[in-house]
């Protein structure tokens, strides 16, 4: 990848506290947020919001810490990724026309790294009123020239002359009327200058503290920020209009957020122990759940073994002529329909298998087995029966080129119904009447949910793939649409196909977004789906659950279906938190998960990372005791505990 100021992913980093927490009301004016750093940051309940730090370093020689009262990066000869926190969590609505005012007071305590990318004073991107276009404001200090280096938008400004080592500093930028002014000890250092514009990949709209690329060299540095504020309600110049963030000696948050949804986020947590799930374990690695496969995904692997990723596809035709070569992503379960015929699925993509950078390029192909898998045979698109249906527009929804479609299970799975049929759910970026990408809240992507039914053909060598009406969900209820989806058949009712499926709240500011999972049903074998209601407690009392993976497994053991899934004690922003991930059963009769039954598989311990996730998971029974088994990457996890995990649950 590519480093620049302009395209950042966050990394992780670690965190040592000293000190209390305290949050009283404030009368200071016009203060969006105001963070004197008093207590952990990245913990949950961190006020006036949590930052996103994780863990990194095993040890102290990268960290970042309180240190009397004061936000503290120091690395010796490591590497260290940033502190941040994105735009929606601070309830701040950055516009390019609008007044706003950011601030920080910073100090350079030893130390010189690489670049002066390694530490960034302030940094903010935000979504700009140009379409296509971001916002971009840093301010890196370059300690060798004492100077701070100014980025605006695509432009690189004239370097700013300051001493910041000794006591803190403050530092500020205002912007107003599209004009950008930089104050440094209180008095005016830069500008007014235009403001700058980009056009780049997304990101999101975010504040960043410390190191902005995304490769580092070990280096060695020690700084640290007193407070970081913002506001705004103005363009204040030091000491105009009373916003002094430098005074508030306690969190100050002055946006007053009204949110539309009614959860109580102890109720999944506040139950007894249920003795129907116990989680007996988690063990480090992927052994015990690989062994644990059933053999016709052993027989899948080795089937790809040799197979190339990358094949030359001249099917495909492309506005952009952007070659024929097409990435094949063959980690997916195969799906045994009895001893003689199986069948898998592919995704296949010019791009990456991301869900940003490839999303627009997203296909899916399969092949049959009619050996028990041991062997398949070619492999080709899935495309709707119909004369009028090719590779190029393999169904209703799609047009290469033009928009994609991909699986909803994941792992990538089909489902095997009671009639014999197969279901996938998928879900697709959907274009308007005019057949251009249709994407109302201009959310990174936005999606909604189909699903493919495929019937044996009468020799029963290969499939027909039928395409069902969309499942769709207004705007207003979900930034992003409705995407990864959890489906099965619901006991002893054929034909009833029970699906929950991802939605969020990704870039709102209005807090009448909501954050949970989606339910529809079907009683026709997934032909029509039910309006899309919430998904909650089967008392109809709702959860939060953050824009992630959530899944069924019926276990074979008790017959019971269970969900598996992250609900959140806080009301999520978007995919954050990814934790705790819970185990609960389902109401089968209400469409609910039983609130008594909700158990933790795992969740945020401490020296774990802010933003660490427990997400992105496989699951299956072990044939040979009846447990569920789930295996994740511990994204963010503390030092030896992170890395790939695998967890044991007994039901009953």
């Amino acid at each position: 990848m590519k480093v620049n100021l302009q395209c950042i992913r966050l990394a992780v980093t670690g965190l040592v506290i000293v000190g209390a927490f305290a949050v009283a009301s404030s009368t200071a004016r016009a203060a969006g947020f105001t963070d004197p750093f008093i207590s952990d940051p990245s913990d949950i309940q961190h006020k006036p919001f949590m930052w996103d730090i994780a863990i990194r370093a095993p040890n102290k020689a990268a960290s970042w810490s309180l240190v009397d009262s004061a936000l503290e990066y120091r690395t010796e000869n490591a590497t260290n990724p940033p502190a941040s926190a994105d735009l929606q969590a601070t309830g701040l609505t950055v516009r390019d026309d609008a007044a706003w005012t950011v601030e920080t007071s910073f100090r350079h305590i030893s130390g010189a790294a690489p670049a002066a990318t390694y530490e960034a004073v302030i940094y903010v991107r935000w979504t700009s009123d140009v379409d296509g276009a971001y916002g971009l404001l840093i301010l890196c200090y370059d300690a060798g020239a004492k100077s701070l280096a100014f980025t605006n938008g695509d432009r690189t400004e004239t370097p700013i002359g300051a001493d910041l080592t000794g006591a803190f500093h403050p530092v500020r930028i205002t912007v107003e009327k599209q004009q950008v002014r930089v104050y440094v000890d209180g008095k005016l250092a830069a500008g007014p200058n235009p403001l700058g514009r980009l056009k780049t990949e997304w990101a999101p709209d975010s504040f960043y503290l410390g190191p902005i690329l995304g490769s580092q060299q070990p280096h060695t540095l020690r700084c640290a920020w007193d407070y970081f504020a913002a506001t705004t309600e103005g363009a204040f110049a030091p000491g105009q209009a009373g916003w002094n963030p430098a005074s508030e000696t306690k969190p100050v948050k002055t946006q007053v957020e009204v949110f539309s949804d009614d959860v109580d986020p102890t109720k999944g947590f506040s139950h007894p122990p249920y003795p129907g799930i116990r989680v007996l374990g988690r063990v480090s690695g992927a052994d015990t759940f690989n062994k644990a496969l059933p053999a016709e995904f052993a027989l899948w692997n080795a089937f790809n073994a040799s197979k190339p990723g990358q094949r030359e596809i001249s099917i495909y035709h492309y506005p952009d002529a952007a070659g024929p070569a097409q990435n094949f992503y063959r980690g997916t379960y195969p799906l045994k329909l009895d001893d003689r015929r199986a069948v898998a699925m592919m995704l296949v993509t010019r791009g990456i298998d991301d869900t940003v950078t490839g999303f627009m390029d997203y296909k899916l192909w399969y092949c049959v087995s009619t050996d028990g898998g041991k062997t398949y045979d070619e492999e080709r698109p899935m495309i709707q029966r119909g004369a009028e249906y090719s590779a190029q527009h393999p169904n209703r929804y799609v047009w290469v080129g033009k928009n994609s479609f991909c699986f909803a299970t994941l792992p990538p799975f089909f489902v095997k119904m009671s009639n014999g049929q197969i279901l996938l759910p998928c879900f697709y970026a959907p274009l308007d009447e005019k057949g251009v990408y249709y994407n109302p809240n201009h959310t990174p992507t936005y999606s909604l949910v189909f699903c493919l039914i495929g019937t044996w053909d009468d020799a029963k060598n290969d499939v027909v793939w039928d395409v069902t009406d969309p499942i769709t969900l207004p705007p207003d209820k979900s930034m992003d649409g409705l995407s990864e989806s959890g489906v099965m058949e619901l006991q002893g009712k054929p034909g009833h196909i029970f699906m929950a499926m991802r939605a969020g709240n990704w870039m709102d500011r209005t807090g009448k977004v909501p954050c949970w999972k989606w339910k529809t049903l079907s009683t026709d074998y997934g032909r029509t789906w039910s309006q899309p209601a919430p998904f909650t407690y089967s008392d109809g009392s709702s959860f939060w659950s953050p824009t992630s993976q959530a899944m069924f497994i019926r276990s074979s053991t008790t017959g019971k279906a269970y969900w598996i899934g992250n609900i959140s004690r806080v009301r999520p922003r978007a995919g954050s938190p990814r934790y705790p991930l819970v185990i609960a059963e389902l109401d089968e009769e209400k469409l609910g998960l039983r609130p008594q039954t909700v158990t933790v598989i795992d969740d945020r311990m401490p020296g774990d990372g802010s933003n660490m996730q427990l997400s992105n998971f496989s699951f299956i029974e072990d044939p040979t005791t009846g447990h569920i088994l789930v295996t994740l990457h511990r994204l963010g996890g503390g030092p030896g505990a992170d890395g790939n995990q695998t967890y044991e649950i007994e039901v009953r």
